[in-house]
């Protein structure tokens, strides 16, 4: 079964089970920000069971961001959704690689209450987990060269722009010696 993708703020799912203030069982409040939904959905991506395709998730969706940073992300196995009762529904992405939209579905249906037990759940069992913005970098640069991401569709600052046309430059030049 494949993996689930969600795009988070690291620092706000570490484990807390030295904070006395926490009853057995419970969790900080934080992680739910990242868990904000529209029309009680929330956006994920599908990443194959062998991670093949997370490289290129991550640039179709770091593509959309202002500039590049450091991308965070929690991944966890489609499976919990069963467990926990959650639905999803296969919609189309919003990222300028085709590819990766086709990897998007929307987690339907959800309650504050199936929201939580979805936090807890990636919190338990799911990896949370950051590319530096050299990686990201570079997973930019690879998915413009291979024609995955149309340069003229990303939403990054012109300096950034830059940053990756300089990169896709000095690899070309690497790659024809």
């Amino acid at each position: 079964m494949s993996f689930l993708l969600r795009k988070v703020r690291k620092n706000k799912w570490y484990k807390t089970e030295t904070i006395a203030w926490l009853l057995p069982g419970e969790f900080q409040s934080d992680p739910l920000g990242d868990l904000a939904t529209t029309g009680n959905k929330l956006s994920v991506y599908r990443v194959e069971d062998d991670c093949s395709n997370l490289e290129r998730v991550v640039a179709a969706l770091a593509a959309n961001c202002d500039k590049i940073a450091n991308f965070d992300y929690v991944l966890f196995q489609e499976t919990i959704l069963k467990d926990i009762k959650i639905k999803s529904e296969q919609t189309k992405g919003e990222t300028p690689d085709e590819t990766v939209n086709n990897c998007h579905l929307d987690l339907i249906e959800l309650s504050a209450f199936r929201l939580v037990d979805l936090a807890k759940q990636v919190l338990d069992r799911g990896e949370v987990k950051r590319f530096l913005v050299r990686e990201v970098t570079n997973f930019l640069a690879d998915s413009i060269q291979r024609g995955y991401i149309n340069k003229a569709k990303i939403s990054l600052n012109p300096k950034d722009k830059e940053k990756i046309d300089k990169l896709i430059q000095s690899n070309s030049t690497f790659n024809s010696d």
